[in-house]
């Protein structure tokens, strides 16, 4: 029988929450819906953090940068995995629902301000990060005497310009797969990029790791290895991001196995290989001296027209990141202004993005160096909370939802077993006894059988999410088959019963101790940076951003 709970009655997710509007996709084929989630998400993950990663790589070395790096990225691939899945399981795609049913109000409460904490402090410091790249494309691109001074000073002149021309019409849109075509763009500017530190550090013949300034497993341990780390633990969130894409993307079972393999083409193939592939290259030609911001670095010597050009594509690159940013961030101020059922209009929608870009450009104008070390210290905490600690809460809710729906089968199954005993019961009790027929062992009866059906019920592997008729349809064949099903009480179930307790509970543990431990790193170099800059009398010479604040910004 179908449940009566409502979150136990969604089997599909929603793809527009308005009845009236015809979604722009059409029938969606199952490749282009591929395509258009992995164009997307590879811009949400890399956004600028892409930059100073070889920086970590250079404090890091190669091996424990690659191994720091796959680490995090399966501990967010796994998280991303449980948000999926959950949204599947109720029906809900945002983070805030499925916080709310997970864990009450408090919970979706808790959940909202963290969310826009987190995408808030990224957008600010990623205008501010645009600001930077600006003033150093100016500085490189002209050249001395020939560049204007206010914009070989201050890049934000150009800043104000890049958002009124690139990222405000970009952030107009409805949708977030509306901006794929613009996200090719971005993944093709980070190709090029990629191709163009490789071929410097081929030709250069890898001229810090001959030094041995770029060792395989030598770790540089100093006051600036924790901001290495942090800047590879937050290179891989897409949390944010991913459950608006989700509302988009096809319904029903095919809809989550087509998000969940964008997320582990993103995450281990995109990801992984442009992070190693810059890191390890863009390391190896500059050492010791690869700044935090990898663009800082004259990568194009002698080439200025080249130059020029590359920076101006760095400037649509991080506008295309900061698209995906401003659309999470608008998804969670919509329903925390208007809730999740109001019909969508464009007067909300223009007013809404306005009034985030004017914010987060102000915040970028007054403090265009001073506010990164202030969202350096939130971003830690907000990307420890939003993409591990919450997942994993809604993990364990989901966890305990299927243990009940199975522990309800169950109890179904063992009824259907004591009927069917106690038939055969009184069926015995008229035939004539038949002592080479008696069982070898006494005490077999319906409370023993009843007894084993429950036992291994509640050892069985989970099998994932679950409905109503496949719930029937296992009780059926539970009913059938539980007799010789071994329970908690034997040797070969008690095994399987630690075993899959341990796979339950070990994995979010270690997910969590991932997320706290990266934070910490991020937080202590936050909280030095911010201390620097009191004692400092609250002045700071223009220069680079910290890496891990670029990454935090990213």
């Amino acid at each position: 029988m179908p449940s009566s709970e409502p979150h136990l009655s969604h089997s599909a997710v929603l793809i527009e929450d308005d009845p009236d509007y015809i979604s722009p996709f059409g029938k969606d084929s199952a490749a282009h819906a591929l395509y258009s989630a992995l164009v997307t998400l590879t811009l949400g993950v890399l956004g600028s953090t892409v930059l100073p990663v070889p920086y970590a790589f250079s404090k890091t070395g190669i091996a424990a940068g690659v191994l720091t790096m796959v680490l995090v990225a399966a501990a967010n691939d796994a998280t991303c995995c449980m948000m999926i899945r959950a949204a599947a399981h109720t029906g809900l795609t945002t983070f805030e629902q499925l916080s709310e049913w997970a864990g009450g109000r408090k919970a979706r409460i808790f959940t909202q301000v963290s969310l826009i904490l987190l995408l808030y402090g990224t957008l600010c410091g990623g205008l501010a990060f645009l600001s930077d790249v600006a003033r150093v494309m100016v500085q490189k691109g002209l050249g001395d005497g020939e560049a204007p001074a206010l914009l070989a000073a201050d890049g934000r002149p150009v800043m104000i310009l890049t958002v009124l021309t690139v990222l405000l019409p970009l952030c107009l849109q409805r949708h977030i797969r509306q901006f794929e075509k613009a996200a090719t763009v971005g993944v093709a500017v980070v190709v090029v990029l990629c191709v163009l530190i490789v071929a410097r550090a081929v030709s250069d013949d890898f001229p810090a790791v001959r030094s041995g300034e770029l060792n395989v497993l030598h770790v540089k341990v100093d006051a600036h290895l924790p901001e290495a780390f942090a800047v590879l633990g937050f290179a891989f969130y897409m949390q944010p991001m991913l459950m608006p894409l989700l509302k988009e993307m096809p319904s029903g079972p095919a809809g989550t196995r087509l998000t969940e393999r964008a997320v582990h083409i993103t995450l281990f193939a995109v990801a992984c290989g442009v992070y190693g592939t810059v890191g390890v290259f863009g390391a190896s030609i500059f050492g010791t001296q690869t700044e935090s911001n990898i663009m800082v670095n004259d990568l194009l010597p002698g080439f200025r027209t080249a130059t020029l050009v590359l920076y101006a594509s760095l400037l649509v690159y991080l506008c295309c990141g900061m698209v995906t940013t401003h659309y999470a961030l608008r998804a969670s101020l919509d329903l925390l202004l208007v809730g999740p059922d109001a019909p969508f209009t464009w007067t909300r929608q223009i007013a809404e993005t306005l009034g985030i870009l004017s914010c987060a450009t102000t915040v970028a104008l007054l403090f265009p160096t001073q506010a990164e070390k202030i969202f350096a210290l939130t971003g830690c905490t907000a990307v420890c909370l939003v993409c591990y600690v919450i997942p994993v809460f809604i993990h364990l809710a989901v966890q305990r939802d299927v243990q009940r729906m199975q522990t309800d089968e169950c109890r179904g199954a063992v009824g259907t077993h004591t009927v069917s005993a106690a038939t055969e019961t009184d069926a015995a009790a008229t035939r004539t006894p038949d002592p080479l027929r008696e069982p070898l062992l006494e005490g077999t009866g319906p409370d023993v059988r009843a007894a084993a059906a429950v036992a291994a019920c509640c050892c069985s592997k989970p099998a994932g999410l679950l409905t109503s008729e496949s719930l029937q349809a296992r009780a059926e064949d539970r009913g059938s088959s539980s007799r010789g099903r071994p329970g908690c009480s034997s040797m070969r179930g008690a095994v399987q019963c630690v075993w899959q307790s341990l796979c339950r509970y070990t994995l979010p543990a270690a997910i969590v101790v991932i997320g706290v431990g990266f934070s910490i790193a991020g937080l202590y170099v936050g909280f030095l940076d911010l201390m620097s800059y009191l004692d400092d009398g609250g002045t700071e010479a223009a220069g680079p951003p910290p890496a891990s604040s670029a990454s935090i910004r990213a």
